[in-house]
């Protein structure tokens, strides 16, 4: 009895650690604003920590352990592109993700091994030799992988909002410029227009590569591809071979604000059809269920007869 207690109160806490660990509170745009600044400034320090995990910042075994790994991958030239561009747009580092993935699968691990090894045996029972192995495995390889769908799902949403604030941008900047402005003083003006975390992350690009003396059209183009926005980074390098004409600048925005939005709403289109289509299924279960209901009595009078 008091076994069975202890290992009740075991997976409970595993579990409950988990859960805790994916369902995490959302913090302010302003607060996200400030750890994606504070992971631009410090990716070379990141990078050395990576290599030497007694020079990182991070504290407890799990975080070593995750640098570590991050540092083992990173030398044999495991880049995850996909999953950096991701965490770019949630407010994490490589490294921390890298120690959620080790944390849950080692969670996994423990709690299947538990569970299909403590169990059985307290209760009499024999599994076939290695299954509760495979099953482990299994579930640590699921468990390894959650942390990657969750910043994929996050990330999509905010390219989505990124993209959106992004075609109204264009269009401000493109006014900007037809009313004599300078394509160096249109980008931030435009910027300044709104409150939301895009225009602000495009302020914030904008501001430092003023102050580095870079062109502004590459740091925008360089921060489309951080976060994976491929319409930033395809436009500022496509205006960069144009800067000089003010003129074919000012078309190539406005038609890539216009190609933006017939792509959203080309997405919004699909979107509402896969929910008439979902609405359309339910109707008909609800139909059936409802013919079923009406037909029940009948039938059992029948077959009763």
């Amino acid at each position: 009895m008091i076994a069975a207690i202890g290992l009740g109160a075991l997976v409970g806490a595993v579990l409950f650690a988990l859960v805790l660990h994916v369902a995490h509170p959302r913090p302010a745009p302003l607060v996200e604003l400030a750890r994606f600044d504070a992971a631009h400034n410090h990716t070379v320090d990141s990078q050395v920590a990576a290599v030497e995990p007694g020079r990182s910042p991070a504290s407890g075994l799990p975080a070593v352990v995750g640098v570590w790994v991050a540092g083992q991958l990173t030398r044999r030239g495991v880049s995850h592109v996909s999953l950096r561009q991701d965490l770019a747009l949630t407010g994490r580092t490589y490294e921390q993700a890298i120690t959620r993935k080790v944390l849950f699968a080692t969670a996994g691990l423990l709690t299947a091994l538990l569970l299909l090894v403590v169990v059985p045996a307290a209760v009499g029972a024999a599994l076939p030799t290695g299954a509760p192995l495979v099953v482990a495995v299994l579930l640590a390889a699921g468990l390894f992988f959650l942390p990657d769908l969750e910043a994929k799902a996050d990330a999509t949403r905010r390219r989505a909002e990124f993209r959106h604030a992004l075609g109204a941008y264009l269009d401000l900047v493109a006014l900007e410029m037809a009313a004599r402005a300078a394509p160096a003083e249109a980008l931030p003006a435009a910027a300044k227009i709104g409150t939301g975390w895009p225009l602000a992350l495009i302020r914030d690009t904008l501001y430092r590569a003023t102050r580095a003396g870079r062109d502004p059209w590459q740091a925008l183009s360089d921060l489309g591809q951080r976060i994976g926005v491929n319409e930033l980074r395809d436009l500022g390098q496509l205006v960069s071979l144009v800067a000089h004409d003010g003129a074919r600048v000012r078309s190539t925005l406005t038609a890539r604000a216009h190609t933006m939005r017939r792509h959203e709403l080309a997405n919004l289109q699909g979107e509402a059809g896969k929910a008439d289509q979902s609405m359309q299924m339910a109707q008909v279960l609800i139909g059936l269920g409802y013919l079923l209901f009406i037909g029940y009595p009948a039938i059992v009078a029948v077959l009763n007869f």
